[in-house]
């Protein structure tokens, strides 16, 4: 079977997209960081489509933890995942630009980009053959939003480090960035933008994110320093 290891994979869309897999018959690998309980419920529903799943616990943002988590993963299964998923992201709570504090400035770059990095770094350290590095940015790398400085940047170097990524792993390793625009996870969200202002007419889903990931995931490694915005054409209108 195929393997996939997905960082923040216990909850919303790290969830959906480890469930995704597991239906597809691959096994994964849950990273979580303090969503134990939701790490450990997941796992044992992934385990009813007849995979085999584990969870890791590291804080991406630390280069030791990461190493140690994709190390443990790649001794379980007698070998390094084909597919990494960078999904685990913060955004941040709008700022002004007075309000943009080094605490809130320097999570999102730690979280957003420089955890994708190491775990890159050790993915491509571990991997013996061909390999897959999928990074969950945004719409909000490709444009400016008013009072979203930090998550802006954040997501926008992060799509700059998957050129770079692509550049330097290549052929080994294809590297792709998926770009999702407004997304309901939850019937209780209430976007700020009208699903009426995007050209597909809703909002969209985990489902949809997850097509492009499995694509970038499954696609010839021919394809590789990519960017696909999957937002319903609302990068159109903007």
């Amino acid at each position: 079977m195929p393997r996939v290891l997905i960082t923040g994979a216990a909850r919303r869309l790290g969830r959906a997209l480890a469930e995704g897999f597991a239906q597809r018959g691959w096994d994964v690998a849950i990273h979580y960081w303090h969503s134990e309980a939701e790490a450990r419920e997941l796992e044992d529903k992934l385990q009813s489509y007849g995979i085999q799943t584990l969870t890791v616990q590291a804080d991406l943002r630390v280069q030791e933890h990461v190493w140690r988590a994709l190390t443990a993963v790649a001794e379980y299964w007698g070998g390094p995942p084909e597919v990494l998923v960078n999904n685990a992201g913060v955004y941040p709570p709008r700022h002004t630009l007075t309000e943009l504090s080094p605490v809130i400035w320097e999570n999102a770059l730690q979280v957003n980009l420089t955890a994708c990095l190491y775990a890159s770094q050790a993915f491509a350290s571990l991997q013996r053959g061909e390999g897959k590095i999928v990074n969950i940015a945004s719409l909000g790398g490709l444009r400016t939003w008013r009072q979203r400085t930090a998550y802006n940047v954040s997501k926008a170097a992060l799509l700059q480090l998957t050129r770079n990524l692509a550049l330097e792993l290549a052929p080994r390793i294809a590297v792709n960035a998926v770009c999702p625009g407004v997304l309901v996870l939850d019937p209780s969200e209430k976007p700020t933008v009208g699903a009426e202002s995007i050209p597909a007419g809703r909002y969209g889903t985990a489902q949809d994110v997850f097509d492009a990931v499995y694509f970038f995931a499954t696609t010839t490694p021919y394809i590789t320093g990519q960017w696909l915005s999957v937002d319903g054409g609302y990068h159109l209108v903007r």
